[in-house]
């Protein structure tokens, strides 16, 4: 009975190891793999995360690296940028340059120019002579405001020498009003000398006790005597005064021309040879106008019908600009 029971325990016994031994397998089958990838997983969380941390730090070294590289950039930039402005400067050429900037805003008033000068020098000029500009700037638009309210140009072919002197002075009181020595000297010194030397021409123009040639010769020879600022403010004059000298040497044309051509360079001689060309024109027509009207008085003939046909000769051959010309020069 026992040995019965024994025996059919044994077959029992026998499928459980076999279970067991069957699980086991299956266990350390499968359990590697399994123990291997948790593993696995973890460490490559713990690398993700060293990593990632890593990345963190380097991130923000990175960060801070390129804002301290930022920092010599933008000190790098603001220094080239200072290196392209230059300090202002007052100088001889300083009102020239007012002029200029004031001449291609005629149309603006005082105020309105006044705020574009000052945003101008924030371009052109170093930061710490920007308001020094600026207040100048601002001074010379007052100035002109002020001179432009009073009557100080003067005609000196009309004004006598005390009216040209007076109005000399009331200018020179209101540049005294808005500037400085050192300002006037380097704004006004120059054009003062100009005027002072052109109001000692004047006296001499108007010496009546004087023929008109000497005067003229000794306005020209004040003028070549004068400084260079003075040469420089009237060198047209001189070189017309020239010009007319040659004219007068040359009687012929091409002479005439090759004479100026020397000094003064062959545009400039060609376009006094087309004036002169004109002149020769006009006053030849002015010479053959007189000539037939000499030749009509001559003949028996009635005042009314002489003036007709001197009308019709002026309609023929003049303009109406050069009729009125005409009748001024032979006060017909």
């Amino acid at each position: 009975m026992t040995q019965g029971k024994v025996r059919h325990a044994y077959p029992i016994l026998t499928g459980l190891v076999a279970l067991l031994v069957l699980g086991g397998i299956v266990y350390f089958q499968f359990a590697p793999d399994t123990q291997k990838n948790g593993a696995g997983s973890s460490t490559e969380r713990v690398e993700v995360n060293r990593q990632k941390e890593t990345s963190e730090k380097l991130g923000e070294k990175g960060i801070k690296h390129k804002v301290a590289d930022a920092r010599p950039s933008l000190k790098s930039e603001a220094a080239s940028a200072n290196k392209s402005l230059t300090p202002f400067e007052l100088n001889y050429s300083t009102k020239d340059a007012f002029d200029r900037f004031i001449f291609t805003r005629t149309t603006k008033e005082p105020q309105t120019v006044k705020f574009a000068y000052a945003t101008y020098v924030s371009t052109v000029f170093t930061p710490t002579t920007q308001a020094v500009a600026s207040d100048l700037f601002t001074r010379y638009v007052d100035y002109k405001v002020a001179l432009s309210s009073i009557e100080t140009e003067v005609d000196l072919a009309t004004h006598s020498l005390q009216d040209v002197s007076y109005k000399l002075d009331e200018r020179e009181e209101i540049r005294r009003t808005y500037f400085n020595d050192t300002e006037y000297h380097y704004l006004f010194s120059q054009e003062a000398q100009v005027d002072e030397a052109a109001l000692e021409r004047l006296r001499v123009a108007q010496e009546n006790s004087l023929p008109k040639e000497e005067r003229k010769a000794l306005i020209v020879a004040s003028i070549k005597a004068g400084n260079e600022a003075e040469r420089e403010a009237f060198q047209p004059t001189l070189n017309m005064h020239r010009i007319k000298e040659i004219k007068r040497s040359y009687s012929n044309i091409n002479d005439r021309y090759n004479a100026v051509a020397a000094e003064f360079g062959s545009t400039v001689a060609e376009r006094f040879a087309k004036t002169w060309e004109k002149q020769a024109s006009w006053e030849s027509k002015i010479a053959n106008y007189e000539k037939y009207r000499d030749n009509l008085s001559k003949q028996s003939i009635a005042v009314s019908e002489l003036e007709s046909a001197l009308r019709e000769y002026r309609s023929a051959h003049f303009t109406d600009n050069e009729i009125k010309r005409l009748n001024v020069i032979t006060g017909s």
